[in-house]
């Protein structure tokens, strides 16, 4: 009786369900059983059985083992991990699909896909500002603030970015800048994204009363990983500008413009040790026009970290412009040190 009973016993346990909890490992090999959360830009939060929710940095890691069903960017399936290569994800979205790889280190919104259809939101962002004042033989004022919040919701990326500047001399009236820029990028692949912006600001030290932008185009993301970043965006532009003329300038001068512009963006930025970081960003637009203007605008510059989150950014913008307005230079070159804060 007691000999039945045991093989009962074990074939009820062999058809109970095992419950299959994942495990992430460390490079230090340390290893936590628990199910994945999500993956932003840095971390990945893990809930553990033992130790509730932990926050563990990206190059700490250097396996996920679990079974719950993923969404990764350009996928409309759920996707399934598959042991890792390296610092690479490896995973198949489907049972006859592929095997696929992506850095781990550059995927920056990973989560379960059922909280991917619940709808899920990752966002960060940045605040810079400088200035300078100033009082006897010299007499100025400027004030300088930029700032960057980017939102992402699954495979959509919103960006939102501006600019205000306020700058007078020995009393003058003082000069505004300003430039408030909205872009939607769509992932469509793993590299691939569609991205449609609208631009709009005013620039009266270069003659720019105010301008708008429409613009909209394929990027491609070649690298964004812990030490390098590195993406290019080209497409079409829709200028419409408003110009101002300095008193005293003559001729027949036609004070507002509306064209079409091909575009090439590059935006790079390198990692080094110790919390310092370089990066270079710049744009070209070619107009379409009998008499095509061609345009340039770079930002080069270098941030050092003070405190956690807050850096130290030394940073040249330079501007060149083919046909500028009457009595402006073609070209413009700004150096600025300020501080920054990231989040």
């Amino acid at each position: 009786m007691s000999k039945t009973l045991l093989i009962v016993c074990l074939l009820f346990l062999s058809f109970a369900p095992v419950s299959h909890a994942g495990v992430v490992e460390l490079l230090n090999g340390d290893r936590l059983e628990g199910e994945l959360v999500s993956i932003d830009a840095d971390n990945l939060l893990w809930r553990s059985k033992n130790f509730g929710d932990q926050n563990i940095k990206k190059t700490n890691i250097k396996n996920i083992q679990t079974h719950v069903a993923l969404k990764i960017n350009g996928n409309n399936n759920p996707c399934y991990l598959e042991p890792m290569d390296a610092e690479y994800l490896r995973y198949r979205c489907g049972e006859s699909a592929p095997v696929k790889r992506a850095s781990l280190l550059r995927i920056k919104t990973l989560i379960p896909y059922d909280t991917y259809v619940k709808d899920s939101y990752v966002h960060h962002g940045r605040i810079h500002l400088w200035g300078a004042y100033s009082r006897g033989n010299e007499v100025r004022n400027e004030w300088n603030a930029q700032g960057e919040v980017n939102l992402r919701r699954n495979d959509f990326r919103h960006v939102i970015s501006g600019e205000f500047a306020r700058a007078s001399w020995n009393y003058a009236t003082a000069q505004e800048r300003w430039n408030l820029h909205y872009s939607l990028d769509w992932f469509m692949g793993e590299h691939w994204f569609w991205y449609n912006s609208v631009l709009i600001g005013a620039d009266p030290q270069r003659g720019m009363r105010s301008y708008e932008r429409l613009g909209s185009g394929a990027g491609y993301q070649f690298y964004e990983n812990k030490t390098m970043t590195l993406a290019l965006r080209s497409g079409l532009a829709l200028h419409d500008e408003s110009y101002q003329l300095l008193e005293g300038v003559t001729g027949d001068y036609v004070l507002e413009d509306d064209f079409v512009a091909l575009g090439v963006a590059l935006d790079f930025s390198y990692n080094l040790p110790w919390g310092v970081g370089i990066f270079h960003n710049n744009e070209v637009l070619q107009s379409t026009e009998d008499d095509p203007n061609l345009q340039l605008k770079t930002s080069t510059g270098l941030s050092t970290m003070i405190l956690k989150r807050i850096y130290s950014e030394f940073k040249i913008d330079y501007w060149l412009d083919k046909d500028p307005q009457p009595a402006r230079q073609p070209k413009d070159t700004r150096m600025s040190l300020g501080v920054s804060y990231k989040w």
